[in-house]
C-alpha cells in the first residue's frame, strides 16, 4: 500500500511528466538507498521507495518532494515475497510502469560464526539474499511483458574478500553475486532486453553499522577504512542503470582486495584473519551512542543518508595507497613466480 502523503508537493513536482522513467529502490529509507533515490530524483526520475520503516520512508520521500522531485513510498519487508509484490504493484499502479529496480535492502550481524544464533544467521540470509531473489522475481514479472528494464543487485566488497565477524553477510552477498550471474545468463539465452547488473560497494558511511546486530566483547561495529561516501556508490548505481554496466567494483580498495584475493588467497586469509577483526570494531563513544539494531524490525529512528563515519575518511588516502601498494606487491610476487617457473633449468 502506498503511504499517505503528509507534505505539500513542490510547485514543480507532481505528476506533470508521465513520460519520466521510474526507479524502485528497496531499503530506500536510509543510507545508500536513500542517497540513490535523491540522485535519481534530481536527474528527473520518478522514485518508488520500499522499506520497513514508515517514518524513515516518509522522511526520505519528503526530502525528494522538497527538492521538486516526485516520489511515493510503500512499506514492505523484502523477505516477505507477497508483501514486496504488493508494494511493487502499488507503485506500478501509481506510475504506470517500472523501468529500473534496485535491490538494495540489507541487514548485518557482527559476531564470530559460533556466536551467531541460527535465527540471526537465517534472518540475514532471508533479507540479504532471499530479499534480492524476491526483488528480482518481482521486477522481472513487471519488465518481461515490455521486454525492457534494468535490475541492479547490490553486492559488497566482502563478497570479493570475506571478512571475520561477517559470516552471514559475506555468505549472503556471495550468493547474490552468483545468483545475479546465473539469472543474467538466462536473460541472454532468452535474448531479453532486460539488463541485470551487480554493484559491489566498499565500506560506506551509512547507518548500516548502527543498525547491524552484534555480539562483540571488544566494542561495536564500524566500517573498515577507507570509508567511502554513499554518493560514490549512488553514482555507480546510476551508471549501472543508465549505461547498462555489467559489474561495478566501487573504489580502489574494493578492486585492490579483489585482486589480492584472486592472486594470493592464502595471504588474504592470513591478513584478514590477523587484522580484519580489530579493523571492524570500535569503542568510540559516539558509535556506541548511535547503536540502533534493526535486524528483526525497523529502526526506531530516521538516520538519513550518512552514518557519522566521515571522520574515518581522514585516513582514506593512506589506506587507499596501502591497498594499491599491497595489490602491486602481490602482482609483482606473482609475476616473479611465473618468471622463475618459466625459466629453463640450468645444466
Amino acid at each position: 500500500m502506498i503511504m499517505r502523503e503528509t507534505t505539500t508537493r513542490h510547485p514543480q513536482a507532481g505528476d506533470r511528466d508521465q513520460t519520466a522513467p521510474v526507479v524502485v529502490i528497496t531499503g530506500g529509507s536510509s543510507g545508500i538507498g536513500r542517497c540513490t533515490a535523491l540522485l535519481f530524483a534530481r536527474r528527473g526520475w520518478r522514485v518508488g521507495l520500499i522499506a520497513r520503516s514508515a517514518d524513515g520512508l516518509a522522511d526520505a520521500r519528503d526530502d525528494i518532494l522538497r527538492e521538486g522531485g516526485e516520489a511515493v513510498a510503500a512499506v514492505a519487508d523484502v523477505s516477505d515475497a507477497r508483501g514486496l509484490d504488493a508494494a511493487a504493484s502499488a507503485i506500478e499502479d501509481r506510475y504506470g510502469r517500472i523501468d529500473a529496480w534496485i535491490n538494495n535492502a540489507g541487514v548485518g550481524f557482527y559476531a564470530p560464526f559460533e556466536d551467531v544464533a541460527e535465527e540471526e544467521f537465517r534472518r540475514v540470509t532471508e533479507v540479504d539474499y532471499m530479499g534480492v531473489v524476491n526483488g528480482t522475481r518481482t521486477a522481472l514479472a513487471r519488465m518481461r511483458p515490455r521486454n525492457q528494464g534494468v535490475i541492479v543487485n547490490i553486492g559488497s566488497v566482502v563478497a570479493l574478500r570475506p571478512m571475520p565477524l561477517l559470516a552471514p553477510y559475506a555468505a549472503a552477498k556471495s550468493a547474490v553475486a552468483a545468483f545475479t550471474q546465473a539469472v543474467r545468463t538466462e536473460l541472454i539465452h532468452d535474448r531479453s532486453r532486460i539488463h541485470l547488473a551487480l554493484v559491489h560497494p566498499p565500506a560506506t558511511d551509512t547507518p548500516f553499522f548502527a543498525h547491524a546486530g552484534a555480539r562483540l566483547a571488544e566494542g561495536v561495529p564500524r566500517p573498515t577504512p577507507p570509508v567511502y561516501p554513499p554518493e560514490t556508490v549512488a553514482e555507480a548505481i546510476w551508471e549501472a542503470v543508465t549505461r547498462r554496466r555489467r559489474t561495478a567494483w566501487v573504489g580502489r580498495a574494493t578492486r585492490g582486495l579483489g585482486l589480492v584475493n584472486r592472486l594470493m588467497p592464502g595471504l588474504a586469509d592470513r591478513l584478514t584473519g590477523r587484522f580484519g577483526r580489530a579493523a571492524q570494531v570500535t569503542r568510540n563513544r559516539r558509535a556506541v551512542d548511535r547503536r540502533d539494531p534493526a535486524v528483526f524490525g525497523p529502526s526506531r529512528h530516521s538516520h538519513g543518508v550518512h552514518g557519522g563515519w566521515a571522520e574515518s575518511a581522514g585516513t582514506g588516502r593512506q589506506m587507499r595507497m596501502a591497498a594499491l601498494a599491497a595489490g602491486g606487491l602481490v602482482l609483482g610476487l606473482w609475476l616473479a613466480g611465473r618468471h622463475r617457473r618459466s625459466r629453463p633449468a640450468r645444466a
